[in-house]
C-alpha cells in the first residue's frame, strides 16, 4: 500500500510542471523597424535603437539607425 501511494505521489510530482501554466513576460518592440523598398523591388531594413535623454527637465527621445550609422530624427519632447 505505501508503494503504490509513493508511486502516484512521484507520479503526481513529476506531472506537476506540465499542469502549471507559465506566464511568460510578452517582448515589446520598443524600436520600430523601418522598412524602405528600393528601386529594384527589394526590401532594405534598417535596425534603429530609440535614445532617450533629460533635457531641462523635459523628456526626449531620438532615433538612431543601427544599420546606416545616422541620426534619422531629430530630439523629439516625450
Amino acid at each position: 500500500m505505501k508503494k503504490r501511494l509513493l508511486v502516484l505521489l512521484f507520479i503526481c510530482m513529476m506531472s506537476l510542471p506540465f499542469a502549471i501554466p507559465v506566464i511568460a513576460n510578452e517582448a515589446v518592440a520598443n524600436e520600430p523597424v523601418i522598412v524602405e523598398v528600393g528601386e529594384e523591388n527589394t526590401i532594405n531594413t534598417e535596425m534603429t535603437r530609440i535614445y532617450y535623454r533629460n533635457y531641462h527637465g523635459v523628456l526626449q527621445w531620438r532615433l538612431w539607425g543601427i544599420t546606416s550609422g545616422k541620426w534619422l530624427t531629430e530630439w523629439a519632447n516625450v
